[in-house]
C-alpha cells in the first residue's frame, strides 16, 4: 500500500510550493552571497549542499530546520504566514514586537540619572 504524497503546497492567495516560498525568502532575506548558505547552515545545523538545495528550490528543509530558519528570519515566518491565510498573525507578531522594543526604550530612559536627562 502505498500513501499519496501530500504537503507539497501551501494554499494562499496563489498556490505556491513550499521549497518555492523558502528559497524566495532565503534568496531575499540574507541576499546571495556566498557566506549566505554558510549562515543559514549555522542557524540550522544542516549541510551546506542541503542548504543550497533549499536556496534553489528543488527541495525544502523539515520541520527542526523550518523552525530554526523561522527563529533567525522573521520574513520566513511572515511569509509562511501569509501563505496559509494568517495575515492577521503578522500583524500580532509587528505589535509584540514594537511593545518590546518600548519597553527597552523606557528602560534606557528609566537608567538615565537626572544630569543625563538634562543634557539631552
Amino acid at each position: 500500500m502505498s500513501f499519496p504524497k501530500t504537503g507539497k503546497f501551501l494554499r494562499g492567495e496563489d498556490e505556491v510550493s513550499f521549497a518555492a516560498m523558502v528559497s524566495t525568502v532565503l534568496r531575499g532575506a540574507p541576499g546571495e552571497r556566498p557566506a549566505s548558505v554558510k549562515q543559514v547552515a549555522r542557524w540550522t545545523g544542516a549541510g551546506e549542499r542541503t542548504v543550497k538545495n533549499w536556496f534553489s528550490g528543488t527541495c525544502a528543509p523539515r520541520g527542526h530546520h523550518f523552525r530554526s530558519l523561522v527563529q533567525h528570519c522573521p520574513e520566513m515566518l511572515e511569509a509562511f504566514l501569509a501563505s496559509v491565510g494568517r495575515r492577521d498573525r503578522i500583524a500580532f507578531a509587528r505589535v509584540e514586537e514594537a511593545r518590546e522594543r518600548l519597553r527597552e526604550a523606557l528602560a534606557v530612559l528609566d537608567s538615565m540619572t537626572p544630569d543625563d536627562k538634562s543634557n539631552s
